[in-house]
């Protein structure tokens, strides 16, 4: 059976085709009459007609009257169902559907989901928890997983062993992709003022590409610690420096909002939308960043064992968990052995270089062309190292030439136990390795 996923969420609804996403469409709309813009064109236009624009359709789904309908859209529920309905023609009306939904949604506002489904013509074959599904590939052990969606985060609590049970779901409204945004950009805005005596804030046009070119600007944040951007207006170019680090700072109380509920020693699985927040990830431990492809690989295990009778349309909060996790939590470890690539887990926790070792996690570690592990980039460095969950990565930087047991490296590899990495031009030799129990 050829069924697709649709990942809800009201910061981009995404949809995924033999596991390959086809379809991502930003929650927004614009209505002026009869005219009705949805998607990714409806939110690059927001801050052109902002009294036009609407983006909490998704997070307030219900059939309240918008504070300017029209003919066309009366409510929330009618902008759900344009949107939706525009997202499943883009990738291509596919007859069946499983629905990947965040918690926080009320049976009230499910039912009506359901009603919308099923106006758009489309054969729903299963809802289920987002973050249960993006969990199927996680090892056992008791998890909080966190998303970001426009308007809230949402941290759902996960009990996995043979099966994923979602036992609690917390929302933190206001702790949302849109909030971030606006500190983001207002911060942006400062730098501009600061260095160029242009303020992007004071026309519609370039606060509308402030917040177009954002998203670019922290992608290209998360392996660089300062960024050079730009603005052309009226034929003149206007350029400022922002800082990784400066983003942090003002997204810190967000950040906290969100961790405030969870205690210092949980372990946590973070949804690809939140990871991309800089510093988010950098802010505490036992942290294990999920792919965006997660959550479409558990809908399509799921989807496998569907029968083909179509029963009644619940939300699915539990799922069987597979048998071959790829996200597992390593244990405390309190001395350092070399080990040899052929045990079960091959995966590095730390790099060795001489007599130091190093750690590695979730936080890059960057390696220097003299043999030196630091925790902040400099002009030295030859690449970076990042851990997440059992996967190690090796991530070259600055164009240096480096070898992996002898081979050029690509830009960006999976490291594993038994590597050997050096630099051209350089006497020093990095090992990964790992830590066992002092009991080893």
């Amino acid at each position: 059976m050829n069924v697709a996923v649709i990942e809800l969420n009201d910061q981009e609804l995404r949809v995924a085709q033999d596991g390959n996403i086809v379809v991502r469409s930003p929650a927004g709309a614009i209505v002026r009459g009869a005219e009705i813009k949805v998607g990714d064109s409806a939110c690059r236009e927001a801050y052109l007609h902002p009294r036009n624009y609407h983006n909490r359709f998704w997070y307030q789904l219900d059939q309240s009257g918008l504070p300017r309908s029209s003919r066309e859209v009366r409510h929330h529920a009618d902008l759900a169902f344009r949107h939706l309905k525009h997202s499943h023609q883009a990738a291509g009306s596919p007859a069946s559907m499983v629905f990947a939904i965040p918690g926080g949604y009320t049976k009230t506002q499910l039912s009506l989901l359901l009603g919308i489904v099923e106006a758009c013509k489309i054969d729903v074959r299963a809802f289920v928890d987002s973050a249960v599904a993006a969990a199927v590939c996680v090892a056992p052990g008791t998890f909080h997983h966190i998303e970001i969606q426009r308007h809230r985060a949402v941290i759902t609590t996960l009990l996995i062993d043979d099966n994923v049970t979602r036992t609690n779901v917390e929302t933190v409204d206001g702790a949302g992709f849109d909030n971030l945004m606006t500190r983001f950009v207002t911060l942006v805005s400062d730098q501009f003022l600061t260095q160029s005596r242009f303020d992007p804030l004071h026309q519609a046009d370039t606060e509308q590409l402030l917040y177009n070119e954002m998203p670019k600007w922290l992608t290209l944040l998360q392996s660089r610690r300062e960024l050079k951007v730009h603005i052309e207006f009226r034929g003149s170019r206007f350029d400022a420096r922002i800082s990784k680090s400066d983003l942090i700072s003002v997204a810190d109380q967000v950040y906290r909002d969100i961790h405030s509920r969870i205690a210092s020693h949980d372990r946590c699985l973070i949804g690809s939308r939140l990871a991309t927040m800089p510093g988010f990830v950098e802010f505490r431990e036992n942290q294990f960043v999920l792919t965006e492809a997660a959550v479409f690989d558990g809908c399509t295990q799921l989807a496998e064992r569907l029968s083909e009778k179509k029963q009644g349309v619940g939300l699915l909060v539990k799922l069987e968990a597979s048998k071959s996790p790829t996200v597992a939590v390593a244990a405390n470890v309190t001395k350092m052995v070399l080990h040899n690539s052929d045990r079960p887990d091959s995966t590095p926790t730390h790099i060795l270089s001489g007599t130091s070792a190093y750690e590695i996690n979730t936080t890059p570690l960057f390696l220097s062309k003299k043999g030196e592990a630091l925790h902040t980039p400099s002009d030295c460095v030859v690449a970076h190292l990042i851990r997440n969950g059992t996967v190690t990565r090796l991530v070259a930087e600055n164009d240096a030439r480096l070898r992996l047991n002898g081979r050029p490296v690509q830009s960006d590899t999976p490291l594993r136990l038994g590597d050997e990495i050096t630099v051209e031009g350089s006497p020093c030799i990095y090992l990964p390795i790992t830590i066992a129990a002092a009991n080893a």
